[in-house]
């Protein structure tokens, strides 16, 4: 009897007690499923020794061992299908969690990416610069180097056209609303007119203040908006030369341009005056102190413009006196800084910023300054921005009988070094 235990444990292998679950978890599921046969294999033959040996079996070295080990096993195996069920259960989990990491991951790279292209692309857009085709004034001493303006020698200094330099012009137009069909000449006057320049490669910004009453030659349509002339008027009548939206922005632009010696202007952004209030109040409204006593404000009496007050603020003028103008562009001036001073907080804050003004104002303006550029410059100036820096040419109030309008002539030698100031780099 004792040889035949011998045979019937001979193919079973015993389970030592310091066997651990996680060596038996390398062997994968497959072995653990054979285990868990064996082991039912293991106490069928238990059973069948044990009813037919009788009492024979006890003093058999092999049944006892046999019966300890059978025992033994199967307490481990039970541990072993546990244990794999928690693990299977945790896999499940940890799966869960790496997906959701990598849609995560995903999501986060596809808005990098996109950031990155508007970024691109904004950039891009603003510059236009490689083909210019400069016209310098003939009455200012000076040397053109190259013969295209773009080398030049003034006061001992030698200056190179700057091509990192984009150029927006923001225009105020008087008109109530923007008007797809306007009649040439009366749709609408940009009684302000500000020219930012920002150089890409440094982030500082420049402004020039233009006076809406400069005199220079402007393009003229008839009624069916085509070009018949061109004309030496104020500044700001361009924008009435055109359809009201397009044409007029473009128009304005492109006097803009030809004032400034040709030198591309490639963004433009017309905003009707009397929605200066939405943008005014979208970020809170604008906290200033007047420089002037007129209308209802008090000079040095702070104030927080909210919505006809900001408005009216910048676009009150006293026509009765002919260079009341100077004092307006001062208001606006003052209006531009508190406004960009007070706008930044929240843009460091919330990026969108920009883009919900830009929406909120979108059927009171004509721009082609699209969502790339927003973001570009939202980007840039959030971490660059140190002033707008905003300064006017030299010039004085002229007089005349025969025209109903005032003229203000500029000082050509200011103008002439201001665009050196803004869109050269002094070389030595």
């Amino acid at each position: 009897m004792s040889r035949q235990s011998n045979d019937l444990y001979s193919n079973i292998e015993l389970v030592p007690d310091d066997y651990s679950d996680d060596k038996q978890a390398d062997s994968g599921n497959s072995a653990t499923n054979l285990e868990d046969e064996q082991v039912t294999s293991k106490g069928e033959h238990h059973s069948s020794h044990h009813s037919g040996c009788g009492h024979h079996s006890s003093g058999s070295h092999h049944p006892g061992r046999g019966h300890h080990s059978g025992h033994h096993h199967h307490s481990h195996s039970s541990s072993r299908k546990s244990g794999s069920k928690k693990k299977k259960k945790w896999s499940r989990k940890k799966k869960f969690f790496v997906i959701l990491l990598l849609v995560i991951l995903f999501l986060i790279l596809a808005l990098l990416t996109t950031f990155g292209v508007m970024h691109y692309l904004g950039k891009k857009s603003l510059l236009g610069n490689e083909a210019v085709a400069l016209t310098l004034p003939e009455d200012i001493n000076y040397d053109d180097i190259e013969g295209d303006g773009k080398t030049i020698e003034y006061k001992g200094h030698t200056y190179e056209f700057n091509s990192n330099i984009a150029s927006i012009l923001f225009m105020g137009v008087d008109h109530d609303e923007f008007k797809d069909d306007a009649v040439p000449s009366t749709a609408g006057q940009a009684d302000a007119l500000y020219l930012m320049t920002y150089n890409i490669s440094t982030g500082k910004i420049k402004v020039l203040a233009l006076n809406r009453d400069i005199m220079t030659d402007i393009s003229r349509y008839d009624s069916e908006g085509n070009y018949y002339d061109t004309a030496t008027k104020q500044l700001c009548l361009a924008y009435a030369y055109g359809d009201g939206k397009e044409l007029s922005a473009k128009n304005q632009a492109m006097a803009v341009e030809r004032f400034i010696y040709n030198i591309p202007i490639n963004t433009y952004y017309a905003i009707d005056f009397s929605s200066l209030k939405i943008l005014n109040d979208d970020i809170g409204g604008v906290t200033l102190t007047p420089e002037y006593t007129f209308s209802s404000f008090t000079k040095g009496q702070k104030i927080t413009l909210k919505g006809e007050t900001a408005e009216q603020f910048v676009r009150y003028r006293n026509t009765n006196l002919l260079d009341d103008n100077l004092r307006r562009m001062s208001c606006q001036k003052l209006y531009l800084n508190s406004f960009v001073s007070q706008l930044l907080p929240s843009l460091k804050k919330d990026i969108n910023v920009p883009l919900k003004l830009y929406k909120d104002s979108s059927k009171y303006t004509v721009t082609n300054l699209d969502a790339n550029i927003m973001v570009y410059l939202a980007s840039t100036l959030a971490t660059n921005y140190s002033g707008l820096n905003i300064t006017s040419i030299k010039g004085k109030y002229v007089e005349k009988k025969d025209d109903r309008f005032a003229e203000y002539k500029i000082n050509k030698t200011d103008l002439f070094e201001k665009i050196l100031d803004i869109y050269y780099i002094k070389t030595r």
